[in-house]
């Protein structure tokens, strides 16, 4: 009867929030609001049953009907994907196991409602361009504009939200608000036929690339990797719980570009984290024990992650002389991240970024898509690409199917994506290039691309896990 208890108290708690999907081990997952449940078998077991779902049934005879939620999307791409791959994190290692995932009934109550970088799941709140991909509804960027440029915004009734100066990349961005009664679409047109030689675009939002984190308790250490206490990393994704036990020996520089401060820790930076510089008596990143730069874009606020923050965050790392950056998110092309990716790697610095999980037929993400950025996409532990992994663009694979990551709010978990995959070869080019420069990115990637395996005739190679660390089981 205590377990029937803490279960609906659970269930209870999961209720007031949206629909939760979660990353499933051997087909078995949360499933919508009010209930948990058997999740379908999708891509590596991906699933759960839908929000909609009438009533669901929990072991012991427990039912409860669920709150019907309208369906939520993830476009990348091109491609629409379910909101599996950011949905809440409900992890822990205390509580109640049910179905063979692990609750933690305080980890629920304080995720329901938000995916895994933070962000309220309250598509209202967002804007779409007109391939129906999520923007800041009501604005658009302007990319170092002239004098002329915001002259010509002012007399067409734009607004200027902010300017921002990128004065380590080269560049300047001025976030400008639509007239009142126009969308970001019409908005963008009007501007562009006025100021033909002006560089406009969508406040396009970024998603990440990965599921939740699953929390088991295998351990995946034979023995831990040297540390790496002089290597520094940079990752531009969601917040870090920087008190999690992985971090014990790591050190968190964090600084959110979004939002007012007191923004949530989320389940994919810290998962993020923890592969890049964990430390754990029984876990271990690729680096532990490194200093990591860590860049929150998207600090709790419902349109976090859009291009403007994201080139903030890229000037962030270049002012701290940051040599080496992960980014395990992924969306459309932006002039905007064009320009910044492009100053970003010009000046001698390695971005490695996740190319998405929109399936191999799937054109091409951003940035992972755009020149001299270090494409990563997913393999399993017996070397064969995920299923739903994009392989455009990708120059290397690496281990992205049931990797050993943090979970929040403690302990490890399972997770599955393209997010997983990119901070090994963003960890290895951190070993090997410890101040920008291009000479010195150019013998890092010669380097690895000799280590690197070739897989058949794709033209990506296989980077390897070091040795001391397999996934989990």
């Amino acid at each position: 009867m205590a377990l029937k208890r803490l279960i609906l108290a659970a269930l209870i708690l999961v209720s007031t929030g949206a629909g939760v999907d979660a990353q499933l081990v051997g087909g078995r997952g949360i499933g919508g609001v009010g209930g948990i449940g058997a999740g379908g078998l999708g891509p590596r077991g991906i699933g759960g049953l839908p929000s909609n779902v009438p009533v669901t049934t929990v072991p012991g005879g427990i039912a409860t009907p669920a709150i019907p939620s309208a369906p939520l999307s993830n476009p990348v791409g091109a491609v629409t994907q379910p909101l599996s791959t950011v949905t809440p994190g409900v992890t822990g290692t205390i509580g109640n196991t049910v179905n063979g995932v692990t609750q933690d009934v305080g980890a629920i109550a304080a995720t329901a409602g938000r995916d895994l970088v933070g962000r309220p799941l309250n598509q209202t709140l967002l804007g779409r361009d007109p391939r129906g991909l999520p923007i800041v509804p009501g604005e658009v960027l302007a990319v170092s504009p002239s004098e002329q440029s915001l002259a010509i915004a002012r007399r067409l009734n734009f607004r200027i939200v902010r300017q921002d100066q990128l004065g380590a990349l080269g560049l300047s961005t001025t976030v400008l608000a639509a007239p009142s009664g126009m969308d970001a679409i019409a908005a963008l047109a009007a501007l562009r036929q006025a100021d033909p030689t002006g560089s406009y675009d969508y406040a396009n939002i970024y998603n990440p690339t990965g599921g939740q984190s699953t929390t088991n308790n295998t351990a995946d250490l034979t023995a831990p990797p040297s540390a790496s206490p002089n290597t520094s990393i940079g990752m531009i994704d969601g917040g870090v719980e920087a008190r999690h036990s992985a971090f014990a020996s790591a050190h968190i520089v964090s600084r959110s570009f979004a939002g007012t401060g007191n923004a949530p820790a989320t389940a994919h930076g810290t998962a993020i984290a923890s592969l890049l510089a964990g430390a754990d008596k029984n876990f271990s990143g690729y680096a532990p024990g490194a200093t990591v730069y860590a860049a929150d874009v998207f600090g709790g606020e419902p349109t976090g992650g859009s291009a403007a923050e994201i080139a903030l965050a890229l000037n962030w790392l270049v002012e701290n002389k940051i040599a080496v950056a992960n980014i395990s998110l992924a969306g459309p092309p932006n002039v905007l991240l064009a320009a910044a990716v492009k100053a970003f790697v010009e000046s001698g610095h390695v971005l490695v970024a996740a190319s998405g999980n929109d399936g191999p037929a799937a054109p091409p993400n951003y940035p992972a898509a755009y020149p001299g950025v270090i494409g990563v996409t997913a393999i399993d532990a017996a070397h064969h690409f995920a299923l739903d992994a994009n392989r455009n663009a990708a120059r290397f694979a690496a281990l992205g199917v049931n990797v050993r990551a943090a979970a929040l709010p403690a302990g490890y978990g399972s997770a599955s994506g393209t997010s997983y995959a990119s901070p090994l070869v963003a960890a290895r080019f951190a070993l090997l290039v410890t101040q920008p420069g291009k000479g010195n990115c150019e013998t890092a990637l010669a380097t690895l691309s000799h280590e690197a395996t070739p897989l058949s005739e794709t033209g990506i190679a296989y980077l390897a896990t070091p040795s001391g660390r397999v996934a989990a089981k």
